[in-house]
């Protein structure tokens, strides 16, 4: 379980004429299915999917019922044209370990899919569950990404690597497809987590998710899809749920508070190291990030500097602005108020 984090965009422009000197408010809602996290969407931006609960182990398996699986996709309209959307992490066993059994099959309390290496996995699996009308689907580049394998396998604990045997591969895919008339460019990345030797052929993939615009509009929108991809803040009530849940299903005792927390900690850490390896391949247009002071609570909060200036009201509602003299407060669009300026501290 990851502590992934999301924005989701209320546009103060006319989106169709989105530029990067726009201004841009975040505003923060919550995951529709469950609450696990809160999330800022652009005004006429949709949110999809969600949390998801598989109840039947005829599905995918007993093993993919002990935890919750997320899809959800943050679209400009309703045909999709820029879009980011993230996809379940599935436990999978070898189809060469599942004693005759085709793929999509349940074997061992798992999933049967042939094991696949990431690129694979992409072109065959993800692609056709994200896009099952997408045709004419052309690699542009594949890209190897080995520091974000050596965050995983860093995470691993030593007693079970050893056990396991268990290693990863990482890449990011950028391939275009025809869908419903019209040409996309897409990108995404996958980990494929594989449990080795000694695993009896488990293996499953991780962070898998995807950006696309249209052909030519990537490098206009990759500043709004980079600020959705690294927003969101995790429920701790959700995750307190989540966690004992997984616990009652597995047979194990309740977490305590203390573990909580620490599961907390370490879910923050751990999502901030990750998505920084990933933003830089992921996103040519990708500018630095900076330390910004929240007026209202004091605290320090690291986010992008892809715009000069960072206006923030109490409910963690965010306006991104390249224009010096503009003040959401004033603008008769939008009517709001509340907001004030958040400064850089370097």
């Amino acid at each position: 379980m990851k502590r992934t984090l999301f924005f989701i965009m209320l546009i103060i422009c006319n989106l169709e004429a989105f530029n990067q000197n726009s201004s841009i408010l975040f505003n923060r809602v919550n995951e529709p299915k469950e609450g696990a996290l809160s999330m800022l969407v652009p005004r006429g931006w949709i949110i999809e999917g969600g949390a998801i609960r598989l109840l039947d182990a005829n599905i995918a398996g007993a093993n993919n019922m002990v935890d919750c699986k997320f899809d959800i996709t943050v679209k400009k309209d309703a045909e999709g044209s820029v879009m980011i959307r993230w996809l379940p992490e599935m436990l999978c066993i070898d189809q060469s370990q599942a004693w005759g059994n085709p793929e999509g099959a349940v074997f061992n309390n798992c999933l049967v899919r042939r094991k696949r290496d990431p690129l694979t996995f992409i072109i065959q699996v993800a692609v056709p569950y994200a896009h099952p009308g997408a045709m004419n689907l052309k690699v542009r580049s594949s890209k190897p990404l080995p520091k974000l394998v050596s965050k995983y396998q860093g995470m691993v604990d030593p007693a079970v690597k050893m056990v396991t045997n268990m290693s990863y591969q990482a890449v990011l895919a950028e391939f275009t497809y025809d869908e419903n008339g019209r040409t996309y460019l897409e990108k995404m990345v996958t980990v494929i987590e594989d449990y080795g030797m000694n695993g009896g052929g488990l293996w499953k993939n991780k962070e898998t998710f995807l950006i696309r615009s249209s052909l030519n509009d990537m490098v206009k929108w990759e500043p709004v899809l980079n600020v959705i991809q690294n927003s969101g803040i995790w429920s701790l009530k959700w995750i307190t749920g989540e966690i004992n849940g997984q616990r009652q299903r597995s047979g194990l005792i309740a977490a305590t508070q203390k573990e909580l927390q620490e599961i907390d900690n370490a879910i923050n850490e751990n999502r901030k190291n990750t998505y920084s390896e990933i933003n830089k391949d992921m996103y040519l247009t990708l500018t630095s990030q900076n330390e910004y002071t929240n007026p209202h609570t004091g605290k320090v909060e690291t986010d992008t500097d892809n715009w000069k200036n960072r206006w923030i009201n109490a409910s963690g509602d965010i306006i991104y602005s390249d224009n010096p003299v503009y003040d959401p407060n004033r603008d008769p669009d939008l009517k709001v108020s509340g907001f004030k300026l958040s400064t850089p501290r370097k």
